[in-house]
């Protein structure tokens, strides 16, 4: 078995390396400018229970990204299954410990059918689902305003049981919040399904060569429909632990956006936009690496559009990542056998 070099550990783990070095600068630099302590036991579960959320909703972008496609639609699907949640749950009522079971179950449900939908137009229509998930958007977007009456609205007072799973602080874990233990709870089943599984195999393949997967008796289009149905399940728990972080309200704005920071933290991280390659590790030190950024530019009192414009430029340079290490690979498997990795699985 070959020796990894110094140059194997630094790309495979630069990442990590890179986001501590972002929490270093900005433990020094809110020192001396603000003389607040960014690294405090208090800041790190902030960030960790703001953004847990987004590391479950990552991982089903993370499965729909390794499986060779992406999702626009995802953040207007955490609005409606929010919505219809807190509809089920009782509205304003505070329906709650009740109906809460069935919410649950419900919610969930229901992410798994809207995202299996997104893959069932995928297998159908078999292009990229870019033009398929834009148009999903819009539908789950109209959706959500129709079944709250067509008005924006915030419905408060919801089960206290989603703060239970989503928004309370453990004292004797340093305040850490019980959605960042469902955080943790997911992304160890992710990571089953996806490294111990047969399915998680496929996923692999289904990204870097589907006809491959065709010829080993594998049916694609059932793959594909799969794949987007279990990132159903990741969203619809994702806006359970969200319900909670908000202390038990949901409203039609409420996880619109999410797939933005979720696919630019997957590409840094180094996973592949179009499959072929990465880990789930490699989504989460990516979504942590945009969550501290943007904590830190609050933390330094930094107007909120320029940290819009530093997280476009990090999803720039996400892309150029991705683009750079798709072109290394290629030219790596033409030195081993003249010809590009997909073709040469092929062969």
């Amino acid at each position: 078995m070959q020796k990894k070099k110094f140059k194997d550990y630094l790309q495979e783990y630069l990442m990590v390396l890179v986001l501590i070095i972002l929490l270093i600068v900005f433990f020094v630099l809110c020192q001396i400018v603000t003389n607040r302590n960014f690294l405090s036991i208090s800041n790190i579960m902030n960030i960790l229970g703001q953004n847990s959320y987004l590391v479950i909703t990552g991982i089903g972008i993370t499965f729909i990204m390794l499986g060779g496609a992406m999702d626009l639609s995802a953040g207007y699907l955490l609005s409606t299954v929010g919505v219809a949640m807190a509809i089920i749950d009782g509205g304003d009522s505070g329906g709650g410990n009740t109906f809460f079971l069935l919410t649950l179950v419900a919610g969930i449900v229901l992410a798994v059918i809207l995202s299996g939908f997104n893959g069932l137009m995928f297998s159908w229509l078999a292009v990229f689902p870019f033009v398929i998930t834009l148009a999903t958007q819009y539908i789950f977007n109209g959706a959500t305003y129709l079944i709250a009456g067509g008005q924006q609205h915030t419905y408060k007072n919801l089960s206290p049981w989603f703060s239970h799973l989503g928004g309370d602080s453990i004292s004797w874990l340093g305040g850490l919040k019980t959605g960042v233990i469902v955080m943790i709870i997911m992304v160890v089943l992710g990571s089953i399904i996806l490294n111990k599984t047969h399915f998680g195999r496929n996923v692999y393949a289904l990204g870097s060569n589907p006809d491959a997967v065709a010829l080993s008796g594998v049916s694609v289009g059932k793959m594909r429909i799969a794949v987007f149905a279990l990132a159903g399940f990741f969203f619809g728990v994702a806006q359970i632990v969200n319900i909670g972080r908000m202390a038990n309200s949901a409203s039609q704005s409420m996880g619109i956006g999410a797939e933005f920071t979720v696919m630019a933290g997957a590409m840094l991280g180094g996973v592949k936009m179009g499959g072929g390659g990465g880990k789930m590790s490699n989504m989460v030190v990516g979504v942590l690496i945009i969550a501290v950024l943007n904590q830190g530019m609050n933390f330094l009192n930094i107007n909120p559009y320029w940290q819009k414009v530093a997280l476009g430029v990090v999803l720039l340079a996400a892309v150029i990542l991705d683009t750079l290490q798709t072109r290394a690979a290629i030219n790596a498997a033409k030195k081993v056998s003249g010809k590009p990795p997909k073709e040469a699985a092929a062969a």
